[in-house]
């Protein structure tokens, strides 16, 4: 790295606030990435291959389950919040009436997923994944709440506060999740844990948010509530397909095939799934910017964005990837070659050449849920959702784990073509050629 890129760089982290943003973001990203690496060494060090595939089977399930918790509700304050950042009688409105709706919702599939245990113990042939799922549950109780207070610091741009408040749920996690797999519990308790760290994350923003002066006057809406219920119906799907197709290959792998493979596949695509994060924590901080210009018509500043995604993201994710590989490869050979994660590193090297296929156009996946067009981004998701799917179910009985690499892999190539599509129908905004139509 030239001493000039070097200096550029260190200014920009001085007195561009986009680029300290999405340096808090990937401080964040990488309290995750630990933590992840650190959860699943743990239980397959500590128990096994078939223990790791249950807590991530649990783990899954709670991601997708969580989705109908919040309803997309955090989508629409995401938006909402950025958009009427100067009106705080707005926000207040806004945020408290999406908060009584979470803890609502969050109520009601806490206790229709306790109730579903004997169904999910059934459809995994595993009682022990059924426990595992029950215990998870209670945490749906405060989840859908942090998703809203995270997602109303994300449309503020408090990055630094968003970025922290992340950490602390990953770290609290691990950190449970560790000291079961250390201890003669059950590996089913080890899903207590998310209740615990929806908990300490949720006091943690209410205590931010409540001493810097971000909580407007709160007042409850009926108006928020349909607004909210809207624009949260159309974006549920989204927000739905797009963690379901993130745990889709682990859901199939989990019904096909063994916990094993289940364990040895999730280490694989944990890996991937950290490398994917990457991209997230830029689209998180494009995100509000995004509302802001297209809400104000400065396609100048959009464009300037997806410039950027092509001059950085794909050189950045390619090295990444070429270390994440090597790393994997010498730690599953030489570290742990007893417990077969090797088996892993085919399916780890398809799904890494996806994401970086993907690469520069991930920033801007949500894109059609900022500009206002919920339904359109749900029907992207979808299509991600199908083709992973299809691809999953014809490939995994012939080719194992491998298959439902492919399908994963296919699925986000998929999602990036629906964009490009939607963004220049409903735009007119080329996201391939980086033109907008009427510009030059």
């Amino acid at each position: 790295m030239s001493a000039a890129l070097v200096s550029r760089l260190v200014d920009s982290l001085r007195h561009q606030k986009l680029t300290q943003d999405i340096a808090y973001s990937m401080g964040s990203f990488a309290v995750l990435a630990v933590s992840g690496i650190v959860i699943n060494i743990a239980v397959t060090a500590l128990r096994d291959a078939a223990a790791l595939g249950v807590f991530n089977l649990a783990y899954a399930a709670y991601i997708v389950v969580s989705q109908f918790a919040v309803w997309g509700i955090h989508y629409s304050v995401l938006r909402h919040a950025a958009y009427h950042q100067g009106s705080p009688e707005q926000r207040g409105r806004m945020l408290l009436t999406a908060a009584a709706m979470v803890l609502a919702s969050g109520l009601v599939a806490a206790i229709l997923t306790l109730l579903a245990e004997p169904l999910i113990a059934q459809v995994f042939s595993s009682q022990v994944t059924g426990r595992a799922v029950h215990n998870a549950a209670w945490g749906l109780l405060l989840f859908p709440l942090n998703k809203v207070l995270l997602a109303y610091l994300n449309g503020l741009r408090c990055m630094r506060a968003f970025s922290v408040l992340q950490a602390l749920r990953y770290l609290t996690l691990m950190a449970l999740v560790s000291a079961v797999a250390a201890s003669d519990m059950p590996i089913e308790n080890a899903t207590f844990s998310f209740l615990v760290a929806e908990a300490v994350t949720a006091a943690a923003a209410c205590g931010f948010l409540a001493s810097y002066g971000l909580l407007p006057p709160l007042c409850f809406s009926r108006q928020w509530v349909r607004a909210h219920f809207l624009f949260g119906s159309k974006g549920l799907m989204a927000g739905m397909f797009a963690e379901v197709n993130s745990r889709i290959d682990v859901l199939m792998i989990g019904y096909f095939l063994s916990d094993r493979a289940t364990g040895i596949y999730s280490f694989a695509a944990m890996l991937a799934d950290g490398l994917y994060h990457v991209l997230a924590m830029v689209r998180i901080n494009f995100n509000p910017m995004l509302v802001a210009a297209i809400r104000d018509r400065d396609w100048a500043q959009a464009r300037r964005l997806r410039d950027q995604s092509g001059r950085y993201v794909l050189p950045s994710i390619l090295a990444l990837s070429a270390v994440l590989i090597a790393a994997f490869y010498v730690f599953t050979f030489w570290v742990m070659p007893g417990k077969g994660l090797l088996e892993g590193l085919p399916a780890l090297l398809i799904l890494v050449a996806g994401i970086s296929v993907a690469a520069v156009f991930v920033p801007f996946d949500n894109l059609m849920m900022v500009s206002g067009h919920p339904g359109y981004q749900a029907a992207q998701q979808l299509a991600t959702v199908v083709a992973n799917v299809v691809a999953a179910a014809l490939l995994l009985p012939i080719l194992g784990i491998e298959g439902a690499a492919i399908g994963t892999a296919l699925s986000l190539v998929c999602g990036i073509m629906v964009l490009v599509f939607f963004s220049r129908r409903l735009l007119g905004w080329e996201l391939l050629t980086n033109t907008v139509r009427g510009t030059r």
